[in-house]
């Protein structure tokens, strides 16, 4: 919808050798606690094989400095892969969080955020507080290097972060892809796929009119 072409990256196909414009790393399992100094959950199935082709992937966005979006897991891993660390259960390490989880709450069931001022997602939602969904069990606690809060819950759950001092590093902790009725998260993606093809740092080299 907002002109990217997508690349599925998997362990089976990783395309180690082809050249991106930007990177999404999306939702899925945990990250396995080895990589922020926590120990397993007892009888849960972790993806080693996924979590070593992301970091792969998120170094090397880092090295050529692509766009990047991380999303719920990939918003946790953006901020690991910095050095930062997780809430590995929001239930126990916040008060007021022991949201639904039942199919029609995963589809219909919203919290609010609240977005800090000046941040890329206040840029982007161009308000303070936004409804969004929750499907997710773990949060960031600790922040990782260069990483500043851009979203917060009323009880403390960090919703979004992201490095401003690039243009476009951004780890949400909801799923915009099942909000993409709303022009806010629209633009989350098209400001992505601008920024992949360098639209928006042409914009800003250029003078004003």
């Amino acid at each position: 919808m907002a002109g990217g072409r997508v690349l599925r990256l998997t362990p089976e196909r990783p395309h180690h050798n082809t050249d991106l414009d930007g990177l999404v790393i999306c939702g899925g399992t945990d990250i396995h606690p080895s990589l922020y100094d926590e120990i397993t959950k007892i009888n849960y199935v972790y993806d080693r094989d996924r979590d070593a082709l992301e970091v792969h992937w998120l170094k090397r966005a880092e090295e050529q400095d692509w766009p990047v979006l991380g999303i719920c897991r990939g918003a946790q891993l953006l901020n690991v892969l910095r050095g930062g660390n997780l809430h590995m259960d929001i239930r126990q390490a916040f008060e007021e969080a022991d949201y639904p989880t039942h199919l029609l709450a995963n589809i219909f069931f919203r919290k609010t955020m609240h977005i800090v001022s000046g941040t890329l997602l206040h840029r982007l939602w161009g308000k303070r507080t936004s409804r969004v969904n929750s499907l997710h069990s773990q949060s960031i606690n600790r922040l990782g290097r260069g990483l500043v809060v851009g979203a917060r819950e009323r009880n403390g759950i960090i919703q979004a972060v992201e490095d401003a001092r690039k243009p476009f590093v951004l780890g949400v902790q909801f799923h915009p892809e099942y909000l993409i009725y709303r022009k806010s998260v629209r633009r989350l993606f098209a400001s992505l796929v601008a920024e992949a093809r360098g639209e928006e740092r042409e914009r800003s080299l250029s003078p004003a009119d």
